[in-house]
């Protein structure tokens, strides 16, 4: 049996039963394999998940970096392009996402361990992103403060997935307008504007703005 077919199984498994199997030994009899197989592909349950995770964003790379207009996009458009693109993949493994997604506290400082995988593949896309930006003036380049700009455009794509996942509007339509406010006040932070973007996001947040044409 394959990695990708243990991965799907371990979905099917947990949507199925609302809980990770309760050992190896157990999922690997399920799935008529021995452990030794599984733990060829594994070491763990977490580093399956986190697999998960970091699959989803690289499919999601290769599908926007094959698309004709790619090459020619700013950091801002990327950055929205993948944005839109992942919360589209989300709707196809939404109910494994609210089961299993681990959340940043972000009084830790650092994103969940089970999330290492998917931050590196996220670095790829925003090294890609910082570079076109500052480029072409889009993103300042303030020292040593820039090379933190990688960490806060992956708690921003976690903050993405968070608000998709609690979002029941309509077609997830405030998730729509949360990427666009959100990418404009981040682009807006490691440029050379701020203050409007911030206040444009928190009128949105706050409701106060939802429902106009904005």
């Amino acid at each position: 049996m394959d990695r990708r077919e243990i991965m799907g199984r371990y979905q099917h498994y947990v949507l199925e039963h609302g809980n990770p199997p309760p050992s190896v030994y157990a999922f690997a009899k399920e799935l008529e394999i021995g452990e030794r197989e599984f733990f060829e592909h594994f070491g763990s349950f977490e580093s399956l998940e986190s697999s998960l995770w970091e699959e989803a964003v690289r499919e999601t790379l290769d599908s926007v970096r094959s698309g004709e207009d790619w090459a020619g996009f700013n950091g801002r458009q990327c950055l929205l392009t993948f944005l839109y693109a992942f919360c589209d993949r989300i709707l196809d493994q939404r109910s494994f996402f609210l089961a299993r997604f681990p959340r940043w506290n972000k009084s830790s400082g650092q994103p969940p361990k089970g999330l290492c995988g998917m931050r590196v593949a996220f670095t790829e896309l925003a090294d890609e992103i910082l570079e076109k930006g500052m480029s072409n003036g889009e993103v300042a380049c303030r020292g040593a403060m820039t090379r933190t700009y990688p960490l806060g455009l992956f708690g921003h794509f976690l903050s993405v997935i968070e608000f998709n996942l609690a979002d029941t509007s309509s077609k997830f339509e405030r998730t729509d307008a949360y990427i666009e406010k959100s990418v404009r006040l981040a682009f807006d932070v490691i440029g050379t504007q701020a203050v409007d973007s911030a206040f444009d996001l928190f009128r949105f947040l706050s409701g106060r703005s939802w429902g106009k044409s904005d």
